[in-house]
């Protein structure tokens, strides 16, 4: 199983817990003591016109140490910033969720109890750590559905989204987004519920700021140009104010061929791009691809589905960044060894053709 599975199943029982890399200054020793660098560590000085990176979905990886001893590794693939996201608002009560629905992984649930107490230390250490490689950092916080039978306290929510402002301001953190797929929490409230928050952000928060996760086509709708028209010249919407939008256009293996995928992604970015003009956004950026459940399909087919998405957004000068799903990298859980996923050479191949030539 996967990690993308693994951050499914986690969804389907509302755990709702986003996540982080762990690396070398995370260290957290048995006790639980979380060990951070003193002190803000100055963001690296190179400026990005596009961003290449890494969408980080798990916070329980086998070596504590990959990504601070493999630093040069992902620089040579191109990748120069990281995104990583909070633990959702109601973690406490999640992780009670966890403790009933993952009784067969008692190791899952060990990392999950280490993890959450203490979220904001294992970011801001992320943070420093990615700083001292040389990377940049782009964060969010991740909310899913509530389980059934709990609401979401929406002045705690933005509460918290304000907090980690705070601390992206402080900790130098290049790229914003209020929050992952805010449409799973608030549905149709959703852009009263983004025009509400941005001020409050803008605030506080000083970076720049995108949407985060948007995805799938308007149903019962001709996609022709003059639709992509009407959308460029419709009244502004939930974007308006944002610098970008955030489109994840993750391939959905059990719903779409290669081939349809391939058309999905063009016709989704001129949908996108289409919105971006409407509310005067600089662009978008591809705040997540890949596959959505790898072990359905060989690492050739893995490979051609992040190279179309590189392929179709690469030729267009408003989209701003592009962050793959982390698992091409063959990470592992820590202490859970059924949940893992082999490392992917072929899209490593990939990523780094389009990072170190086509986007550089």
């Amino acid at each position: 199983m996967n990690i993308r599975t693994l951050l499914i199943l986690i969804v389907l029982i509302g755990l709702g817990v986003g996540g982080v890399f762990i690396w070398r200054n995370i260290y957290v020793p048995e006790k639980g003591k979380i060990e951070i660098e003193e002190g803000v560590v100055p963001a690296p000085s190179t400026e990005v016109q596009v961003y290449k990176g890494i969408w980080t979905p798990t916070l329980l990886l086998q070596d504590r140490h990959y990504l601070a001893t493999n630093a040069q590794k992902l620089k040579d693939m191109g990748i120069d910033t990281i995104f990583i996201m909070a633990p959702a608002t109601q973690g406490e009560e999640w992780l009670e969720r966890a403790r009933e629905n993952f009784q067969s992984s008692p190791g899952l649930v060990k990392k999950l109890e280490e993890v959450i107490p203490d979220e904001k230390e294992i970011i801001t250490g992320a943070i420093q750590d990615a700083h001292n490689n040389g990377l940049k950092i782009a964060l969010t916080l991740v909310t899913w559905n509530p389980p059934l039978g709990m609401e979401y306290d929406t002045e705690l929510l933005s509460a918290k989204i304000i907090e980690y402002a705070e601390l992206a301001e402080e900790y130098n953190v290049e790229l914003f987004a209020p929050m992952g797929e805010p449409e799973k929490a608030f549905g149709a409230k959703t852009s009263e519920w983004m025009q509400e928050i941005l001020p409050k952000v803008r605030e506080v928060y000083h970076g720049e700021i995108t949407s985060e996760g948007s995805a799938g086509l308007p149903l019962n709708q001709e996609l022709t140009d003059e639709f992509f028209r009407s959308v460029a010249e419709g009244t502004p919407g939930r974007f308006a104010g944002y610098d970008y939008i955030g489109f994840s256009p993750m391939w959905p293996v059990e719903q779409k061929t290669l081939e349809e995928y391939s058309e999905y992604v063009e016709l989704a970015l001129k949908y996108w791009l289409a919105q971006a003009e409407r509310d005067s956004c600089k662009g978008i950026i591809i705040t997540e691809f890949g596959v959505l459940d790898g072990m359905l399909v060989t690492q050739q087919e893995s490979a051609r589905a992040h190279e179309i998405v590189l392929e179709k957004a690469s030729k267009d000068d408003r989209i701003f960044g592009f962050f793959a799903n982390s698992d091409f990298l063959g990470l592992e859980i820590q202490g859970v060894p059924e949940f893992s996923i082999e490392e992917n050479l072929k899209t490593q191949e990939v990523i780094k053709r389009y990072f170190t030539e086509i986007l550089d």
